[in-house]
């Protein structure tokens, strides 16, 4: 089981961490300030109101499929020293992008470094991004992603942050989702202009006017 602690969205850790607030409040409160931009949107998992998320991969926790607007989830990792190793308690979970929609942009809350965030397929098998020590901010570019597609995807968070203490990590992922042009429409839209183009240099090339 883990020990869950859940902390203010401005303060994210421990009290004997007060003198180290500042150093990430600036950057939290700007990352706050994004997310209120996007919109509230929908919590699609909070451990302290839906429970854990799965620590395994098989099961690991499904969500609800992503809608237009922003998509939060909201959770605590955690890393305890045994002996001579460190027990890892990681999050495991998948999600979905149904058709005609794009994860735009991905924004990340953390108040521990050394946080993996893993995504790839719904087995954990083939990785699609990972980022082993992501700062509050971007995660989407930090992956080095534009953009996420339609499909359904694993997504692993694991604080390894080892420490001589058990390590307490809180994240917060809020995903932006917009909707895409049907590719149909694309392809349309593509040879419609080249026909045009055809066109044009058909009548250059033949003065202007049809023979007779």
């Amino acid at each position: 089981m883990k020990n869950k602690w859940f902390r203010s969205a401005l303060t994210f850790g421990e009290q004997t961490a007060n003198m180290k607030v500042s150093a990430f409040l600036l950057p939290l409160i700007a990352v706050c300030s994004i997310s209120i931009a996007l919109g509230q949107g929908t919590i699609l998992w909070d451990e302290s109101v839906n429970g854990e998320l799965s620590e395994s991969s098989s099961p690991a926790t499904p969500l609800s499929p992503f809608q237009l607007g922003t998509n939060s989830i909201i959770g605590v990792t955690e890393v305890e020293p045994s002996g001579a190793i460190w027990i890892v308690h990681p999050d495991f979970f998948t999600i979905q992008v149904p058709n005609g929609l794009a994860i735009t942009a991905v924004y990340l809350q953390l108040n521990k470094p050394n946080v993996w965030h893993w995504i790839g397929d719904t087995g954990f098998l083939s990785e699609l991004a990972f980022a082993q020590n992501p700062a509050s901010g971007n995660l989407l570019s930090q992956w080095g992603l534009l953009s996420i597609g339609t499909g359904a995807y694993g997504m692993d968070v694991e604080n390894h942050d080892a420490q001589p203490f058990t390590a307490i990590a809180n994240y917060r992922l809020d995903f932006f989702v917009q909707s895409v042009p049907e590719p149909s429409a694309s392809l349309l839209f593509l040879l419609g202009g080249i026909g045009c183009l055809a066109f044009g240099r058909w009548r250059k090339a033949h003065g202007g006017r049809n023979d007779v």
